[in-house]
């Protein structure tokens, strides 16, 4: 899962990146799918707009980057930009979206990417709960969200705990950690039975 909650592939072997795309009609939730265009698009307007502002007031060497269901700032080049900034940015246009009318009607979600600013349709517990229907119905208590992101202003994973439970990680490498104990818990279990 993709965009917060906006796209999704699955794995295949004969794809040349190992990922084929599934359609949204496949996996999007009944709530989702009375999301209306309008609104999506007047949201991303308003988004795009203060994405702006905040650039040009912050001396921001960035670009927009407008997709279907999200909107963004990047770095023009390999440039870092300032956490404070980043986060300053985040604030300020979760802010005007939230006090937007149409910010109150449709779900989204602001956040600080580690060297870009993007706001998507959605939020993580949404797509969280696509995959759990899309995957068979799985419910929240048999979910586990593996996530980076959850004190800093723009905290994309935070939602997921809406979901599912949640395992909050630093690095690739404690997501590897994470799935051995996993593994070896499954194993002691298996085990005793």
């Amino acid at each position: 899962m993709g965009g917060e909650s906006n796209f999704l592939f699955r794995f295949d072997s004969t794809s040349p990146h190992r990922l084929t795309y599934v359609p949204r009609a496949e996996w999007l939730l009944d709530e989702m799918k009375s999301w209306k265009q309008e609104d999506i698009t007047q949201l991303l307007d308003i988004a795009e707009s203060s994405l702006r502002a905040c650039a040009a007031n912050l001396n921001l060497p960035v670009a927009v980057l407008r997709k279907d269901r999200a909107v963004g700032v990047y770095p023009y080049d390999r440039s870092k930009i300032h956490r404070e900034q980043l986060e300053e940015t985040v604030l300020v246009v979760q802010n005007t979206v939230e006090r937007s009318v149409v910010g109150t009607r449709l779900p989204f979600c602001a956040f600080n990417g580690g060297n870009d600013v993007f706001v998507d349709i959605g939020d993580k517990s949404w797509g969280v709960r696509a995959c759990q229907r899309y995957f068979g119905g799985i419910e929240r208590s048999h979910t586990l969200h593996v996530g980076d992101q959850f004190l800093s202003a723009g905290a994309n994973d935070f939602k997921a705990r809406l979901a599912s439970t949640t395992a909050w990680i630093a690095s690739p490498s404690e997501t590897v950690q994470l799935l051995d104990e996993l593994e070896e818990l499954q194993k002691a279990e298996k085990n005793r039975n």
